[in-house]
């Protein structure tokens, strides 16, 4: 795997935006909840990035990396983001070519639309706030708050499964026997 998905996933996000720029916090929460629900439909996440939990909220790493001109632990392409994006000011970046949506399967997309649609005009503030309430983050918010302790941890995707009470749009109203499948499967792939 290497960074493309990501970094066509960034780009389809901000397409989708005003000017077609976005807010690198907001594209962190959108990509979440894109690969949280493709995760619980498919059993596998549209980026293959890994998530951490932080004081702030949950951050896909090797996005925050890419936005961040710092090194990736996926392979990154040379020369493969500045095709598609551009950093620009106060922690932002823009589409500068439109996605190359062959890398996409069907049900990436439509998981990216799915969020989109649901989500795509809230603020950064609002889905940092909506982040909060779900497992992912929750389970490590006691270990975020002592000052001694490091600042991020690696969340666990099994958290990903887990229901959260906080689903107002009910994006993750999921069948217990659906969840069970794509959870064997998630667990087939990585193995």
């Amino acid at each position: 795997m290497d960074t493309t998905k990501i970094i066509q996933a960034l780009n389809y996000l901000a397409c989708h935006q005003p000017d077609r720029q976005l807010d690198n916090m907001k594209a962190y929460k959108l990509l979440w909840l894109a690969d949280r629900y493709h995760l619980r439909q498919t059993g596998r996440t549209i980026t293959g990035d890994s998530y951490y939990a932080m004081p702030f909220g949950i951050v896909p790493s090797d996005a925050k990396c890419i936005l961040e001109n710092a090194k990736t632990k996926l392979k990154n392409p040379d020369g493969y983001k500045d095709k598609y994006i551009k950093s620009i000011e106060n922690h932002q970046f823009k589409s500068v070519c439109d996605p190359d949506l062959n890398v996409f399967s069907e049900s990436d997309q439509n998981a990216l639309d799915k969020v989109l649609n649901l989500y795509g005009n809230y603020s950064a503030l609002e889905l940092s706030n909506l982040f909060h309430k779900f497992p992912e983050w929750t389970f490590y918010q006691d270990l975020l708050k002592d000052k001694n302790t490091k600042n991020s941890y690696k969340i666990d995707l099994n958290h990903f499964f887990e229901a959260s009470p906080e689903d107002g749009k009910e994006l993750f109203a999921d069948n217990e026997e659906l969840l069970e499948l794509t959870c064997e499967l998630y667990h087939q792939y990585n193995r």
